[in-house]
């Protein structure tokens, strides 16, 4: 059914052809007469002008005794598209096509019956179709293979092309599921990548170091237990990796779209050469916002309760904008780099996500005090974007009373934002409040990518392989990627099993007060979610 194919007809959809029968018999329902011609000009009906044919000749018009053209096609075969359920009529493959050339200057037929119109099939007259290259070199090439609507209907090498709502009918019919589109985030973010074949996502997965890959473990193992349908696609990417690999995995990300990660650690004692591979990933996928949800975890006995804090940071510039020298010997400079633009888009960012989750007051961090024109450019920004927001409210506290409100007051807070080294430290200071950084969870967006980790990017070194480590944070971070995937079932069953787990004191973990163990803790995990 290549497009080289000459033998057969584009049909309408749905159209009824009669299967020639073998040594020249003539079928009931087949008539001698070819396929009617345009009048103007003698051009093929489905090619809209691309090809011209000879007139049927008066001898071959219809008569009481039909028969087979001598020149009709070989023997046909039945052919039943799988994801439109449309019939077509076309040779059997290895079949060599015969041109015009080698027919006396006329394509040869094969037998025609005049197809039953069917109200629901599009209508071709007077159309232009157009041929459509094969896959195969494409494939061959590596390309991408992922399901798609059939645009074109095929037959012995004519296209008729199908509507968009025809298409889309098609292919929920063969997927046998109910169409449903998802809408743009309300975040100003792309919708997450779809399911791939069997309605499985793929995501990347970065073990990081120290107590990262055990806890990558566990989330696999909870994964399988409830049956989430997600793959991962490994990629290893330690502190003293080579950048190949931490271009590696840039790619996979750019791949797959959605990554779930362990903390890369970054070693001080590393020449300066040597870049934070935590901050080449944000900015390489341009990561801008790092959000975390501090809040209050049942079971968990802490000195403040009721708390429930977002706190939405600038991930890409600042003074993680990894741009310093020495000017001179014993003189160091460091550049923060603070823009409008960057400024305006974290503002955004942080009010959206204010008016999606029902919040009602924002506040800005800065020290605009002494830095009055990098902190005062963000906090102008911050001024200017929520006068498009009347509802929600808005505040601006400077960093260092900031932090003595978080520990003596937090509840006064809702929604924070700020640049990149206040979040850093705000985000360590609200873990801190709400038992440590194992429970809080962490996310980073940007337009097109979505990474999750833990909250405070901590690698837990001194307790790796002791089955110690607290595995709360990376779940609920598997959750909220789960979130983002639209898995909002799965989500929120594996959320509630680990907050029931939380529940029971013998799992408690010892930066927690107690003396379990991580493996205790997932075990109690997967038992909650076979009641579930």
């Amino acid at each position: 059914m290549g497009s080289g194919s000459a033998a057969g007809w584009a049909v309408p959809l749905r159209a009824t052809w009669p299967k020639p029968l073998e040594g020249g018999g003539a079928s009931p329902h087949a008539c001698a007469v070819p396929p009617p011609a345009r009048q103007n000009g003698g051009h093929d009906l489905f090619d809209g002008g691309a090809r011209k044919v000879a007139a049927a000749p008066q001898a071959h018009a219809r008569s009481a005794r039909p028969r087979r053209l001598a020149s009709a096609a070989p023997e046909a075969l039945w052919v039943r598209n799988k994801v439109s359920n449309f019939r077509f009529f076309a040779p059997k493959r290895g079949d060599k096509a015969r041109g015009p050339a080698q027919n006396g200057g006329r394509r040869r037929l094969a037998p025609y019956q005049a197809p039953r119109r069917s109200a629901h099939a599009p209508r071709l007259g007077g159309r232009k179709w157009r041929s459509r290259a094969s896959a195969a070199p494409k494939r061959a090439r590596g390309g991408n293979l992922a399901r798609a609507p059939p645009r074109l209907a095929s037959c012995g090498g004519n296209l008729a092309r199908l509507g968009r709502r025809f298409r889309e009918a098609a292919m929920a019919a063969a997927l046998r599921v109910g169409r449903r589109l998802w809408a743009p985030a309300v975040l100003g973010q792309r919708p997450p990548p779809p399911a791939k074949y069997g309605g499985r996502h793929t995501v990347t997965l970065i073990p990081g170091d120290g107590i990262g890959p055990e806890l990558m473990l566990h989330v696999k193992e909870v994964f399988r237990h409830a049956c989430v349908p997600v793959d991962f696609e490994e990629v290893r990417v330690s502190a003293e990796a080579p950048e190949d690999d931490v271009h590696n995995a840039i790619m996979a990300i750019r791949r797959n779209g959605v990554a779930i990660k362990g903390n890369i650690e970054t070693n001080h004692n590393l020449p300066p050469s040597h870049k934070s591979r935590n901050n080449l990933i944000r900015t390489s996928l341009d990561l801008y916002a790092n959000v975390i949800h501090c809040r209050s975890l049942p079971g968990v006995e802490t000195r403040h309760r009721d708390i429930d804090i977002l706190i939405v940071r600038e991930n890409t510039e600042g003074e993680y904008s990894s741009l310093e020298h020495e000017s001179v010997a014993g003189v160091v400079e460091s550049l923060k780099i603070i823009t409008a633009g960057r400024s305006r888009r974290i503002a955004h960012y942080a009010f959206r996500l204010a008016r999606a989750a029902g919040r009602r007051a924002v506040t800005a961090v800065h020290k605009a005090n002494i830095m009055k024109l990098g902190d005062g450019l963000f906090l102008q920004c911050c001024r200017e974007v929520a006068a498009e927001y009347p509802e929600i409210s808005f505040s601006s506290m400077i960093v260092d009373n900031t932090t003595m409100q978080l520990v003596s007051r937090p509840q006064q807070f809702d929604v924070m934002v700020m640049p990149n080294l206040y979040g850093n430290i705000v985000n360590n200071v609200c873990a801190g409040l709400v038992g440590g950084p194992g429970l809080v969870p962490g996310a980073n967006y940007g337009h097109d990518y979505a990474v999750f980790e833990t909250a405070t990017r901590n690698t837990g070194k001194s307790i790796a392989n002791r089955n110690v480590a607290n595995p709360t944070a990376a779940l609920l971070a598997a959750c909220m990627m789960l979130d983002h995937l639209r898995l909002h079932n799965h989500a929120s069953t594996i959320r509630q099993a680990v907050l029931a787990s939380l529940d029971d004191p013998r799992t408690h973990t010892p930066d927690i007060g107690g003396q379990g163990t991580t493996s205790g803790a997932v075990q109690s995990i997967l038992s909650h979610l076979g009641r579930a």
